[in-house]
Protein backbone atom coordinates (compact mmCIF):
# COMPACT_ATOMS: atom_id res chain seq x y z
CA UNK A 1 0.00 0.00 0.00
CA UNK A 2 2.51 2.65 1.08
CA UNK A 3 4.94 1.46 -1.90
CA UNK A 4 1.67 2.21 -4.24
CA UNK A 5 0.82 5.73 -3.01
CA UNK A 6 5.05 6.74 -2.97
CA UNK A 7 4.86 5.41 -6.77
CA UNK A 8 1.59 6.84 -7.63
CA UNK A 9 3.37 10.31 -6.15
CA UNK A 10 6.53 9.55 -7.83
CA UNK A 11 4.81 9.22 -11.30
CA UNK A 12 2.57 12.37 -10.97
CA UNK A 13 5.87 13.96 -10.06
CA UNK A 14 7.79 12.88 -12.98
CA UNK A 15 4.94 14.44 -15.34
CA UNK A 16 4.61 17.68 -13.98
CA UNK A 17 8.45 18.25 -14.47
CA UNK A 18 8.61 17.04 -17.75
CA UNK A 19 8.66 19.66 -20.75
CA UNK A 20 5.03 18.02 -21.66
CA UNK A 21 4.04 19.62 -18.42
CA UNK A 22 1.13 21.37 -20.60
CA UNK A 23 0.07 18.51 -22.33
CA UNK A 24 -0.26 16.59 -19.61
CA UNK A 25 -2.54 17.90 -17.99
CA UNK A 26 -5.57 17.19 -20.94
CA UNK A 27 -4.30 13.54 -20.77
CA UNK A 28 -7.73 11.69 -19.56
CA UNK A 29 -7.92 11.07 -16.19
CA UNK A 30 -9.12 7.65 -16.24
CA UNK A 31 -6.48 6.34 -19.18
CA UNK A 32 -3.96 5.07 -16.44
CA UNK A 33 -6.78 2.80 -15.25
CA UNK A 34 -7.80 1.42 -18.75
CA UNK A 35 -4.29 1.28 -19.56
CA UNK A 36 -3.19 -0.51 -16.60
CA UNK A 37 -5.93 -3.35 -16.95
CA UNK A 38 -5.83 -3.55 -21.27
CA UNK A 39 -2.56 -3.68 -21.52
CA UNK A 40 -1.06 -6.41 -20.61
CA UNK A 41 -3.21 -8.79 -22.42
CA UNK A 42 -1.35 -7.23 -25.84
CA UNK A 43 2.18 -7.06 -24.50
CA UNK A 44 2.63 -9.66 -22.18
CA UNK A 45 4.71 -9.23 -18.79
CA UNK A 46 4.53 -5.37 -19.02
CA UNK A 47 5.05 -3.53 -15.85
CA UNK A 48 1.71 -1.81 -14.92
CA UNK A 49 2.98 0.67 -12.38
CA UNK A 50 2.30 3.89 -12.32
CA UNK A 51 5.82 5.65 -12.72
CA UNK A 52 6.17 2.96 -16.21
CA UNK A 53 2.96 4.23 -17.28
CA UNK A 54 4.19 8.00 -17.08
CA UNK A 55 7.28 7.81 -18.50
CA UNK A 56 5.51 5.56 -20.94
CA UNK A 57 2.95 8.28 -21.57
CA UNK A 58 6.04 10.93 -21.73
CA UNK A 59 7.90 9.05 -24.29
CA UNK A 60 4.70 8.74 -26.45
CA UNK A 61 4.30 12.92 -26.32
CA UNK A 62 7.99 13.12 -27.51
CA UNK A 63 7.37 10.72 -30.55
CA UNK A 64 3.88 12.97 -31.05
CA UNK A 65 6.28 15.95 -31.40
CA UNK A 66 8.38 14.35 -33.66
CA UNK A 67 5.97 12.68 -35.81
CA UNK A 68 4.36 16.14 -35.97
CA UNK A 69 7.12 18.41 -37.72
CA UNK A 70 6.78 17.38 -40.65
CA UNK A 71 5.32 14.68 -43.56
CA UNK A 72 6.39 11.49 -44.70
CA UNK A 73 7.15 8.12 -42.39
CA UNK A 74 8.27 8.59 -38.99
CA UNK A 75 8.73 5.37 -36.70
CA UNK A 76 8.46 4.89 -33.10
CA UNK A 77 10.88 3.20 -31.36
CA UNK A 78 9.67 2.24 -28.18
CA UNK A 79 6.94 -0.35 -27.30
CA UNK A 80 6.56 1.19 -23.88
CA UNK A 81 5.02 4.17 -25.43
CA UNK A 82 2.66 2.27 -28.25
CA UNK A 83 1.37 0.49 -25.34
CA UNK A 84 0.01 3.86 -23.88
CA UNK A 85 -0.90 4.65 -27.53
CA UNK A 86 -2.93 1.50 -28.57
CA UNK A 87 -4.74 2.37 -25.05
CA UNK A 88 -5.77 5.63 -25.83
CA UNK A 89 -6.51 4.93 -29.38
CA UNK A 90 -9.06 2.11 -27.98
CA UNK A 91 -10.62 4.13 -24.92
CA UNK A 92 -10.78 7.85 -26.67
CA UNK A 93 -9.74 7.88 -30.26
CA UNK A 94 -11.24 11.60 -30.34
CA UNK A 95 -10.07 13.17 -27.68
CA UNK A 96 -6.68 11.89 -29.10
CA UNK A 97 -7.20 13.94 -32.00
CA UNK A 98 -8.52 16.77 -29.87
CA UNK A 99 -4.65 16.37 -27.83
CA UNK A 100 -2.63 16.06 -30.79
CA UNK A 101 -4.49 19.20 -32.77
CA UNK A 102 -4.10 21.86 -29.25
CA UNK A 103 -0.65 20.64 -28.57
CA UNK A 104 0.63 19.35 -31.88
CA UNK A 105 -1.16 21.46 -34.06
CA UNK A 106 -1.98 18.13 -36.13
CA UNK A 107 -3.41 14.63 -35.91
CA UNK A 108 -0.80 12.00 -35.69
CA UNK A 109 -2.33 9.35 -37.34
CA UNK A 110 -1.24 5.51 -36.11
CA UNK A 111 -0.10 3.07 -38.66
CA UNK A 112 1.47 -0.50 -37.83
CA UNK A 113 4.69 -0.86 -38.94
CA UNK A 114 3.09 -3.48 -41.87
CA UNK A 115 1.45 -0.90 -43.33
CA UNK A 116 3.46 1.98 -43.59
CA UNK A 117 5.74 0.41 -46.78
CA UNK A 118 9.03 1.42 -47.57
CA UNK A 119 11.97 1.58 -45.37
CA UNK A 120 11.39 1.13 -41.72
CA UNK A 121 14.98 2.18 -40.82
CA UNK A 122 14.76 5.31 -42.56
CA UNK A 123 11.21 6.19 -40.88
CA UNK A 124 13.73 5.46 -37.65
CA UNK A 125 16.21 7.95 -38.83
CA UNK A 126 13.84 10.59 -39.18
CA UNK A 127 12.61 10.41 -35.74
CA UNK A 128 16.25 9.72 -34.18
CA UNK A 129 17.17 13.27 -35.82
CA UNK A 130 13.88 14.99 -34.64
CA UNK A 131 14.21 13.84 -31.21
CA UNK A 132 17.77 14.46 -30.90
CA UNK A 133 16.74 17.89 -32.02
CA UNK A 134 14.45 18.32 -29.85
CA UNK A 135 16.46 16.89 -26.51
CA UNK A 136 19.05 19.75 -27.75
CA UNK A 137 21.76 17.23 -29.46
CA UNK A 138 23.53 17.40 -32.02
CA UNK A 139 21.31 16.20 -34.93
CA UNK A 140 24.12 13.93 -36.78
CA UNK A 141 25.13 12.08 -33.29
CA UNK A 142 26.30 9.98 -31.70
CA UNK A 143 24.18 10.46 -28.40
CA UNK A 144 21.05 8.99 -28.17
CA UNK A 145 18.17 10.66 -27.29
CA UNK A 146 15.70 9.79 -24.28
CA UNK A 147 12.48 8.59 -26.50
CA UNK A 148 15.54 5.48 -28.16
CA UNK A 149 16.76 4.25 -24.45
CA UNK A 150 12.63 4.47 -23.54
CA UNK A 151 12.00 0.58 -23.52
CA UNK A 152 15.50 -0.47 -22.84
CA UNK A 153 15.59 2.17 -19.54
CA UNK A 154 11.84 0.82 -18.32
CA UNK A 155 12.91 -3.14 -19.31
CA UNK A 156 10.15 -3.04 -21.43
CA UNK A 157 9.60 -7.24 -22.40
CA UNK A 158 9.84 -7.67 -26.14
CA UNK A 159 10.91 -3.73 -26.68
CA UNK A 160 13.53 -2.25 -28.69
CA UNK A 161 17.20 -1.60 -27.08
CA UNK A 162 19.06 0.80 -28.79
CA UNK A 163 22.75 1.88 -27.96
CA UNK A 164 26.23 2.59 -30.10
CA UNK A 165 28.96 0.48 -31.66
CA UNK A 166 31.60 3.28 -32.98
CA UNK A 167 29.14 6.05 -32.82
CA UNK A 168 26.71 4.22 -34.99
CA UNK A 169 23.10 3.68 -33.74
CA UNK A 170 21.72 0.03 -33.25
CA UNK A 171 19.24 -1.73 -31.82
CA UNK A 172 17.74 -5.52 -30.45
CA UNK A 173 15.26 -6.36 -29.25
CA UNK A 174 15.21 -7.23 -25.49
CA UNK A 175 14.13 -10.50 -24.43
CA UNK A 176 10.95 -11.82 -22.46
CA UNK A 177 12.08 -9.80 -19.25
CA UNK A 178 13.32 -6.28 -20.57
CA UNK A 179 17.04 -7.93 -20.95
CA UNK A 180 19.36 -6.37 -23.32
CA UNK A 181 20.82 -7.73 -26.32
CA UNK A 182 24.58 -6.06 -27.19
CA UNK A 183 24.19 -7.98 -30.48
CA UNK A 184 22.54 -4.94 -31.94
CA UNK A 185 21.60 -4.47 -35.55
CA UNK A 186 23.20 -1.06 -36.79
CA UNK A 187 21.06 0.39 -40.25
CA UNK A 188 23.05 2.20 -42.27
CA UNK A 189 20.42 4.71 -42.81
CA UNK A 190 20.82 5.78 -39.05
CA UNK A 191 24.30 6.58 -39.48
CA UNK A 192 25.52 10.07 -40.09
CA UNK A 193 26.25 9.00 -43.75
CA UNK A 194 23.26 7.67 -44.05
CA UNK A 195 21.85 11.01 -42.56
CA UNK A 196 23.29 13.23 -44.63
CA UNK A 197 22.21 10.70 -47.69
CA UNK A 198 18.78 11.13 -46.78
CA UNK A 199 18.52 14.96 -46.05
CA UNK A 200 18.03 14.95 -42.92
CA UNK A 201 21.45 16.67 -41.42
CA UNK A 202 23.83 19.35 -43.62
CA UNK A 203 27.39 18.79 -44.96
CA UNK A 204 28.65 20.69 -42.42
CA UNK A 205 26.55 18.86 -39.43
CA UNK A 206 28.51 15.66 -41.17
CA UNK A 207 32.07 17.02 -40.89
CA UNK A 208 31.57 18.39 -37.83
CA UNK A 209 30.56 14.89 -36.90
CA UNK A 210 33.36 13.12 -38.84
CA UNK A 211 35.79 15.63 -36.67
CA UNK A 212 34.65 14.80 -33.75
CA UNK A 213 34.81 10.64 -34.06
CA UNK A 214 38.52 11.10 -35.07
CA UNK A 215 39.21 13.11 -32.20
CA UNK A 216 37.01 10.49 -29.98
CA UNK A 217 39.34 8.05 -32.04
CA UNK A 218 42.69 9.62 -31.18
CA UNK A 219 42.00 9.95 -27.47
CA UNK A 220 40.61 6.04 -27.03
CA UNK A 221 41.05 3.32 -28.44
CA UNK A 222 37.63 1.86 -27.26
CA UNK A 223 35.62 4.27 -29.07
CA UNK A 224 31.82 4.53 -27.96
CA UNK A 225 31.39 1.19 -28.12
CA UNK A 226 29.34 0.64 -25.08
CA UNK A 227 30.28 -2.68 -24.89
CA UNK A 228 27.72 -4.00 -28.03
CA UNK A 229 28.93 -5.99 -30.75
CA UNK A 230 27.27 -4.96 -34.25
CA UNK A 231 25.80 -6.57 -37.41
CA UNK A 232 24.27 -4.91 -40.15
CA UNK A 233 20.84 -4.64 -41.95
CA UNK A 234 17.45 -5.76 -39.97
CA UNK A 235 16.70 -9.18 -38.77
CA UNK A 236 14.18 -11.46 -41.08
CA UNK A 237 14.07 -14.29 -38.86
CA UNK A 238 10.90 -12.98 -36.63
CA UNK A 239 7.50 -13.78 -36.52
CA UNK A 240 6.31 -10.66 -35.41
CA UNK A 241 5.96 -7.98 -37.64
CA UNK A 242 8.52 -5.47 -37.37
CA UNK A 243 9.51 -6.74 -34.06
CA UNK A 244 13.39 -6.99 -35.85
CA UNK A 245 13.10 -3.67 -36.99
CA UNK A 246 13.40 -1.37 -34.40
CA UNK A 247 9.85 -0.36 -34.22
CA UNK A 248 6.22 -1.59 -34.16
CA UNK A 249 4.22 0.86 -35.72
CA UNK A 250 4.78 4.62 -36.16
CA UNK A 251 2.91 7.78 -38.08
CA UNK A 252 2.69 9.12 -42.02
CA UNK A 253 1.50 12.47 -41.46
CA UNK A 254 1.59 13.33 -45.18
CA UNK A 255 -2.00 12.65 -46.51
CA UNK A 256 -5.16 13.58 -44.48
CA UNK A 257 -3.77 14.32 -41.38
CA UNK A 258 -4.79 17.93 -41.03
Amino acid sequence: MIWTMLNTWYAQRILQRSRHSKAVKDIPANLYSYWKSSAPGEYHGIPTDAVFFARATLGLLDFFECAAQGTGPCALPSKAADSVWHAWLRFSPLRLETFCRKHFKRVVPHVEAADMGGDMDAALAVCLVRARQAEGLDREGPRMPSLFLLDKRLKMPLGFGYSLKRGQPGYSQLDGRGRFNPAINCPPQMAAAGLLTAGLITTAQFQDFEMRARRQAASSDSGSSCGSSCSSGCGSDSSDSGSSCGSSCGSSCGGGGD
